[in-house]
C-alpha cells in the first residue's frame, strides 16, 4: 500500500477498494453482465450482496450495485460468472459497464491465513534478490494450473518469478518488499 491511501472511514467510497472481478460486458437482452471472477470468497456474488463499481479498481466514482441474482457460465474451472444487477433491466444499461471493475471496501475483505496473501497486498512491493539486487516492482500475478507467477517490472525489462516457497523467502508487506532467490536461467 501507498503512502498517499485514503484513511478508512464508515463511508466505503472514500476507503481504498479491492477488485474482486472485472466487467467483460453484457449477457443476452436483459440487463445481466458477464464478469470475470478475481475473489475466491464464499458468498461473494451472492444474491443481495452489495458492490461498488469502479473504472480502474482502486477508487469507486460513487456507484453501487446489488446482486440480484448469479450463476456460472457451466465451463468447469471457469471463473466468469452471469450476475444479474437490481435495476438493469436491458443490454443497453449493460454494455456502459463494459471494463469497470467490480469493488468492496478493503475492510470488507477476510484476513488471509498465516503465511498467505492477497494478490492487491502483493502489487508494488519492491523485490530484492537475497544478494541484494533491486530487481523491480511485483507488477502482475499470474495464475498458472500449478503455482502463480509474479511478474516483476524492472530497468532491465520483466522478471518472471514463480511463487514458491524456495524461490519467495521472504514476504514484508508493512516493509513492502519481498526476497527472492533466484534460480539459475530465471534472467
Amino acid at each position: 500500500m501507498s503512502d498517499s491511501s485514503p484513511t478508512p472511514s464508515s463511508d466505503p467510497t472514500s476507503q481504498e477498494l479491492v477488485a474482486v472481478a472485472r466487467i467483460i460486458g453484457a449477457h443476452g437482452r436483459e440487463g445481466e453482465i458477464r464478469v470475470k471472477v478475481s475473489s475466491d470468497v464464499p458468498g461473494r456474488f451472492d444474491e443481495g450482496q452489495t458492490l461498488l463499481v469502479s473504472q480502474d479498481g482502486a477508487y469507486t466514482d460513487g456507484r453501487t450495485c446489488r446482486i440480484a441474482n448469479s450463476r456460472s457460465t457451466g465451463s468447469k474451472g471457469n471463473d466468469v460468472l452471469i450476475i444479474s444487477l437490481r435495476g438493469f433491466r436491458d443490454r443497453d444499461q449493460a454494455l456502459k459497464l463494459a471494463g469497470f471493475w467490480l469493488c468492496v471496501a478493503q475492510s470488507d475483505v477476510p484476513a488471509p491465513e498465516e503465511g498467505e496473501y492477497f494478490h492487491y497486498q502483493l502489487i508494488g512491493l519492491k523485490v530484492r534478490t537475497v544478494d541484494g539486487e533491486d530487481l523491480g516492482e511485483l507488477a502482475e500475478v499470474l495464475e498458472t494450473g500449478s503455482n502463480d507467477v509474479y511478474v516483476v517490472a524492472g530497468d532491465g525489462g520483466d522478471v518472471l518469478v514463480p511463487a514458491l516457497s524456495r524461490v519467495v523467502r521472504e514476504i514484508d508487506i508493512e516493509a513492502g518488499l519481498m526476497v527472492v532467490d533466484l534460480p539459475e536461467g530465471l534472467r
